[in-house]
């Protein structure tokens, strides 16, 4: 199940990246080699989709412990002291995660209410790009919900690491 999550995030990262290029490169070839392709709003379609490709990665930062933070201090601790500073620090992400899920989904939900709009030519659905936030937060929170489990059950000392029979 998780490889199959990971996949599929990657799959869709990739995707909007390679979506966002295609269509930034549209624009330049529009604006420099002729101006029957030009596509004036490429400019804003690029930023709704490298938010919503940039957000998504946060998950995986998760998954993969790629967060900043103060490494170099916690590998310095002993390992019952560097398991309990991981279970803070997941508890406390964890607690942010589920505030940002649901302040995201009520700034989403108003703006779709409101039907909010970009004030350019595009007129692009703005609860579109807002959704970005609930749903990046939403699996952030079962990434570290996860993490958080694995770090109270199932942590080895001697390893320094979780095992949890799928990685």
């Amino acid at each position: 199940m998780l490889d199959a999550w990971d996949k599929l995030e990657r799959w869709l990262i990739g995707l909007l990246g390679a979506l966002g290029l295609v269509v930034y490169l549209t624009q330049i070839v529009g604006r420099y080699i002729t101006s029957a392709i030009d596509f004036s709003m490429a400019e804003e379609l690029t930023v709704y989709i490298i938010i919503w490709s940039a957000f998504l990665t946060a998950s995986l930062l998760v998954r993969e412990d790629g967060h900043v933070r103060a490494d170099l201090l916690l590998r310095m601790m002993r390992p019952g002291r560097q398991r309990w500073v991981e279970i803070a620090n997941c508890g406390i992400a964890f607690g942010f995660c589920i505030a940002l899920t649901w302040y995201g989904w009520l700034v989403t939900a108003d703006s779709f209410d409101l039907g909010e709009r970009s004030n350019t030519a595009l007129g692009f659905p703005l609860w579109i790009y807002y959704a970005s936030l609930p749903v990046a937060a939403a699996l952030m929170s079962m990434r570290y919900a996860r993490r958080l489990w694995q770090f109270c059950f199932a942590f080895d000392p001697a390893t320094m690491e979780v095992h949890s029979g799928h990685e």
